[in-house]
């Protein structure tokens, strides 16, 4: 793979991930396929060429019960997923040492920075994921 750079970062960044034996193309598939109600609809979200094609999917299906609530919670597994199967990506992420990151993503005020207007968690996801892989290689706490 060549070097992403900060590309790497994203969600919709093509690193396949195995969550609870499923497959998915990337943690945005995996994120948006998990959001719908419907196990086909997850299937089909989890098949699409794309994560922009596999955000329409799941914006056009009805969402899981109590979604809203546990999003945060499963877009954190994702993430430790996405660095625990891709360590060349995990470096990109520890590569940013303590920066506060800001996380671009103008469809999502909930978890893109949206020029300061937005709540950027998916930033602050990504720094909690990289406080961990930090306190690992410390071998603090065994995390």
């Amino acid at each position: 793979m060549d070097d992403p750079g900060k590309l790497g970062l994203r969600h919709d960044y093509p690193a396949p991930i195995t969550v609870a034996d499923t497959d998915y193309p990337s943690v945005a598939h995996a994120y948006w396929a998990l959001s719908a109600a419907e196990p086909e609809t997850r299937h089909a979200i989890a098949a699409a060429g794309t994560a922009a094609a596999a955000r329409t999917l799941a914006a056009e299906a009805p969402r899981r019960e109590g979604w809203e609530h546990a999003r945060t919670a499963v877009m954190t597994r994702l993430l430790r997923a996405k660095y625990d199967q891709h360590p060349e990506l995990a470096e990109v992420l520890l590569a940013t040492d303590d920066a506060t990151l800001i996380y671009d993503d103008m469809n999502s005020a909930f978890w893109g920075d949206n020029a300061g207007r937005g709540r950027n968690w998916s930033g602050r996801v990504l720094e909690l994921v990289r406080s961990e892989l930090q306190a690992r290689r410390a071998g603090i706490l065994g995390v």
